[in-house]
């Protein structure tokens, strides 16, 4: 079963996906879609979304982080000034390793870390600042909207394209 096939079965069967420990996808949407209001207007959540959308369909996964939320309930996942979402894509290759005769296998994946902000009168707060300096100096790759990029989903899509990240051609 291939990646796109497997995360289709996850989407179309939420009980499966609960039971595997995952929660199932939504359906892609093309990042345009995502988008109902000009860009003076956006909020941060249509940002997100629609950025989300995008990389999903170069094969990364994300998912929301939620650091400040009642842990004593068991929700909440992160640190404060954590970014907003973590994508991860898994490489499509693993490695045999250990003793000859043991099959060990390793996953591999990219990790990318972006604190989402709305295109107009939003700021990065210090803890943010704090958590992403932190984060890039133990290797991570970590984007701060407003910073790295202009907080719009074509921006986003510019820099994308020049990063060297992408898997497919340009799709968009």
């Amino acid at each position: 079963m291939t990646e796109d096939e497997l995360a289709e079965y996850y989407r179309t069967h939420p009980a499966e996906a609960r039971r595997a420990g995952i929660a199932a996808a939504p359906a892609p949407q093309a990042p345009s879609a995502v988008l109902a209001t000009s860009e003076d207007k956006q909020l941060e959540a249509e940002v997100e979304a629609g950025i989300t959308a995008f990389l999903a369909q170069d094969g990364w996964r994300g998912l929301k982080t939620d650091p400040v939320s009642d842990k004593s309930r068991g929700k909440g996942f992160g640190e404060l000034g954590m970014a907003d979402y973590l994508y991860i894509r898994y490489n499509p290759t693993s490695v045999a390793f250990g003793d000859p005769g043991e099959a060990h296998l390793r996953a591999e994946a990219e990790v990318l870390w972006i604190e989402h902000k709305r295109p107009h009168g939003s700021r990065i707060a210090q803890n943010q600042h704090d958590w992403h300096k932190i984060e890039r100096a133990r290797g991570a790759l970590t984007l701060k909207a407003g910073e790295d990029f202009t907080p719009t989903v074509e921006a986003f899509r510019e820099w994308y394209a020049a990063s060297g990240l992408t898997r497919r051609p340009r799709w968009w």
